[in-house]
């Protein structure tokens, strides 16, 4: 580029300055995807990253920076949440490779730290372990030389008060805001830790809190009916402070839980995520360890004896359940009149300890309410499908209907006793089961009486994972444009009219319409290159694809 020769005067020193920020901002930019428009809020994913194949000379299977960067570049998230965990390498990759290469991205980077009831000998967060005074000092200490480390996180902050101390985490906040002030400190808590008492402990002196979300106190990833309830009283106790919640959803499995989510699952806590974060009722959201790999869907299993389906019959951990409590499956069946009759099915449980709790699950079968055939669960061998074949003769003599149910019972009431009870391959005689080998949805009612039991279809997917990233990157996608919108450096009457363009994009993919969205996507495409929005552009492009796709 020329450098005139005039600089003696003020007009001059102006004019070459002008000169050269036209000349800056009209340069191509740096090949690479571009970054997503972000927002105040922030849509992240945390953990799922991709792991190299083979280990380095230390040892140690390190991050793969370029893979996994290259899966998130489609995400349409704006913030990764870096687990240092897995590896003893994970802090050094953090610093020399991921970080730099996800700041030239323009992706947000937060540090995610275990507490101590995740540490053992063999595997801690490397280097400091449990001194979290040192690792706020050494996290905002990098984040001065990348501005794009945002902030840092403790998972199961709830379960490690007795170190937390509000005095602690003040002293951990003043120390890595003494380096570097808009650093954020957020731990991630339970429902049921955000009482009023505890937001008044720690409000002041955090940035607000992450709240994972697993239907509490019933502790699964299959109902998502409580999510919106537990947010809007969860974000109020902190309103008070200037703070904001966070959501963290499951979209690989809970420990404890019979079974991974389902894209269903993930779409419906996703997108509820997205559109709070949308209104300012959320200071942004996150997905929980959403496989980048699929091949890394951890507990992705298949739990039926044969085929794809099994049903469960489920009572979660920590939750108190009342005798006489019930989930079963059920249909009516016809029955031949000239019989035989007889049932042959696989159960199963998830209980291992000898009989030593006996007398509180019961496995039942049932014929118009009258019970046919039970097992304690305590007393049942468990770990493998057992055949159970019941005469129903006694219970059918004369009909030529019947409902059969397979129950869960609870004789007595517990307090923390998780079981997972498995049927699967029900064959009759003299009567007409559909779909015994719960291969689909159909054909069972599901009931229960109490929350503290679920009911459910347990069918093994191989491409959950892959599914599950699609539903992710969809809502993401949808509400990204609109944030993009929202920003857009143009007119006030040019961004309301491409903000109303992206609200359409929503309301259409919310309502379970994805070609009309994805028809309105290349729309708002269109209307964003027009206004030489080619950020927003493209990714009005991308959207519109993967919504049609």
């Amino acid at each position: 580029m020329h450098i005139p020769r005039l600089l003696t005067t003020t007009r001059a020193l102006i004019a070459l300055l002008a000169l050269v920020a036209t000349a800056l901002t009209t340069m191509p930019a740096a090949a690479g995807p571009p970054s997503a428009p972000h927002s105040d809020g922030m849509l992240a994913s945390y953990g799922g990253e991709i792991r190299e194949a083979d280990p380095r000379a230390d040892g140690y299977r390190h991050v793969d920076t370029p893979a996994t960067l290259r899966k998130l570049d489609h995400l349409h998230n704006d913030t990764f949440i870096y687990l240092i965990w897995d590896a003893p390498s994970d802090w050094d990759d953090l610093r020399a490779e991921f970080l730099p290469a996800a700041q030239r991205h323009g992706l947000d980077v937060w540090v995610y730290l275990v507490p101590p009831t995740e540490c053992s000998p063999s595997r801690c967060s490397y280097p400091f372990t449990t001194d979290y005074l040192r690792w706020a000092k050494e996290i905002a200490t990098l984040s001065t030389r990348y501005p794009a480390l945002k902030g840092y996180a403790i998972d199961d902050f709830n379960h490690n008060l007795g170190l937390f101390t509000p005095d602690y985490v003040q002293r951990m906040r003043q120390t890595s805001k003494s380096v570097n002030p808009s650093l954020r400190f957020m731990p991630q808590v339970y429902n049921g830790t955000i009482t009023q008492q505890f937001a008044d402990a720690y409000a002041p002196v955090t940035d607000g809190l992450i709240m994972a979300y697993r239907d509490d106190p019933y502790r699964n990833t299959q109902r998502t009916d409580s999510l919106r309830a537990q947010l809007d009283a969860a974000s109020a106790k902190l309103v008070p402070y200037g703070k904001q919640l966070y959501l963290m959803n499951y979209t690989s499995a809970l420990s404890g839980t019979p079974m991974p989510p389902t894209p269903q699952y993930v779409r419906e806590t996703t997108q509820v995520g997205a559109e709070y974060t949308a209104a300012g009722k959320l200071g942004g959201t996150m997905t929980y360890i959403l496989p980048l790999d699929p091949a890394d869907d951890w507990r992705n299993d298949n739990h039926a004896r044969t085929g794809d389906g099994r049903l469960s019959l489920f009572v979660p951990a920590g939750v108190p359940t009342q005798p006489g409590g019930y989930a079963e499956a059920a249909q009516t069946v016809t029955v031949d009149p000239d019989g035989p009759h007889r049932i042959r099915f696989q159960q199963d449980d998830t209980y291992y300890n000898g009989g030593v709790s006996a007398g509180y699950h019961l496995k039942q079968l049932l014929v118009d309410g009258q019970v046919a055939w039970q097992q304690d669960a305590a007393l049942d061998e468990a770990g493998r499908y057992k055949t159970v074949e019941v005469d129903l003769a006694p219970y059918l003599a004369g009909k030529t209907s019947a409902t059969i149910a397979f129950r869960l019972y609870e004789a007595k009431g517990v307090t923390n006793f998780w079981v997972d009870t498995l049927i699967d391959d029900v064959e009759t005689t003299g009567l007409g089961v559909a779909n015994g080998g719960f291969e689909t949805r159909a054909g069972w009612n599901l009931s229960a009486n109490s929350r503290a039991l679920l009911p459910d279809f347990d069918i093994h997917d191989p491409e959950r994972a892959t599914k599950a990233y699609h539903e992710v990157q969809q809502v993401y996608g949808v509400y990204q444009l609109l944030f993009g919108a929202r920003s857009a450096p143009v007119s006030d009457d040019a961004r309301r009219s491409l903000t109303a363009m992206a609200d359409l994009v929503v309301r259409d993919y919310r309502a379970g319409s994805p070609e009309p969205a994805a028809r309105r996507a290349a729309a708002l495409g269109r209307a964003a290159k027009a206004q030489g929005l080619a950020d927003l552009a493209q990714l009005a492009g991308e959207v519109s694809q993967q919504l049609a796709s």
